[in-house]
């Protein structure tokens, strides 16, 4: 259980606009959920900044996008970029993601590591930029759907769609990344990770030791 909250609590810290946008749509509808998580993002991010505590690359993605676009769609008279928004949102969301599995470490490990420790070792390093760009793909593939349904539906039930699909995706995805063991011997077993000759892994660690499967 306690595993299980501070889960949820990483979850809303992270996307903490998003959520308030979709729970505000269902509601209240699209401008005043484009307004309450710009508002969010604001005093969420004064009360960071006051406490001076540290934040990732997603959360400065996520509470970027919405304050840009939801801006942008705050100040027109209808909210034009509504139904094309999620296609841009995604592909630049695929974009960072790409360019986050580059450097020493990936975006998902940076992410990761603030919940657990891991190893230091290159098979690791590798398996969470393989999981980032697996991330990568998947906003890709979901800006590709939502183009689509934009194209060939009405706003209202493209609207529809884009939240079942969406969230119904983002769940598996999210479940996916929760079951990195598995995962990680996956991987090996595929030969997608580099050998590791080093010396196994501490107990506590919940990653399978370089020198055996």
């Amino acid at each position: 259980m306690q595993a299980l909250l501070r889960f949820v609590r990483y979850v809303f810290l992270e996307f903490g606009a998003l959520i308030v946008f979709w729970v505000t749509l269902y509601t209240a509808g699209i401008k005043p959920a484009i307004g309450a998580s710009v508002v969010f993002i604001v005093l969420d991010g004064s009360y960071r900044w006051w406490r001076r505590q540290p934040v990732t690359r997603i959360y400065l993605l996520t509470s970027g996008l919405v304050v840009v676009f939801g801006g942008i769609d705050l100040l027109a008279a209808n909210p034009f970029m509504i139904k094309y928004e999620a296609v841009i949102n995604n592909t630049a969301t695929g974009l960072f993601f790409a360019a986050g599995a580059r450097g020493e470490k990936s975006l998902i490990q940076e992410v990761a590591e603030k919940r657990s420790q891991f190893p230091d070792r290159a098979d690791v390093r590798y398996f969470f930029r393989i999981l980032t760009l697996a991330w990568a793909a998947y906003f890709f593939a979901k800006a590709a759907v939502y183009l689509w349904l934009g194209m060939i539906f009405p706003l209202k039930e493209a609207l529809e769609l884009r939240t079942v699909l969406g969230g119904v995706s983002l769940a598996c995805m999210f479940g996916l990344s929760l079951v990195g063991r598995p995962l990680f011997f996956l991987c090996r077993r595929l030969g997608l990770l580099p050998v590791e000759t080093e010396a196994p892994a501490p107990a506590t660690i919940n990653l399978p030791p370089a020198d055996h499967p």
